[in-house]
């Protein structure tokens, strides 16, 4: 069984939400909102918040919340706040404020990581292959 939750218009840039949906990834529902609460981002919380969102609709259908992982998190570019700063001789200089699109989806099976490489074996010589 699969939950898919949405979250738009986040005010936080893509590029700083990333490592923390980097973190959570792959891991246990309960387990990520725990390690998320020590987390010093301002978007520790928005993905605590989408998490508890998903695990209401887990709860909604009767099924065990514990066995849930983050099968899948994405964020993307949402759209741009175009505002501006006066800088010399009468001109603006602009600032772009961005925002972020998140997607989480819970699966009840545990998700399949890739394998990590193998270092390169040493041949007898002390070369590496």
């Amino acid at each position: 069984m699969e939950i898919k939750v949405k979250s738009k218009y986040l005010r936080i840039s893509p590029r700083k939400l990333r490592p923390v949906v980097n973190f959570v990834r792959g891991m246990n529902a309960i387990e990520a909102k725990s390690k998320l609460k020590f987390q010093p981002n301002k978007g520790a919380n928005m993905i605590v918040s989408l998490i508890d969102n998903a695990m209401s609709v887990v709860k909604s259908g009767d099924m065990a919340s514990e066995s849930f992982y983050v099968a899948a998190i994405a964020c993307g570019d949402g759209p741009r706040l175009k505002r501006g700063t006066p800088v010399s001789k009468g001109r603006m200089a602009p600032i772009v404020k961005r925002q972020s699109h998140m997607t989480l989806t819970l699966s009840d099976q545990a998700p399949k990581l890739p394998k990590k490489l193998k270092a390169p074996k040493e041949t007898p010589n002390g070369t590496k292959s």
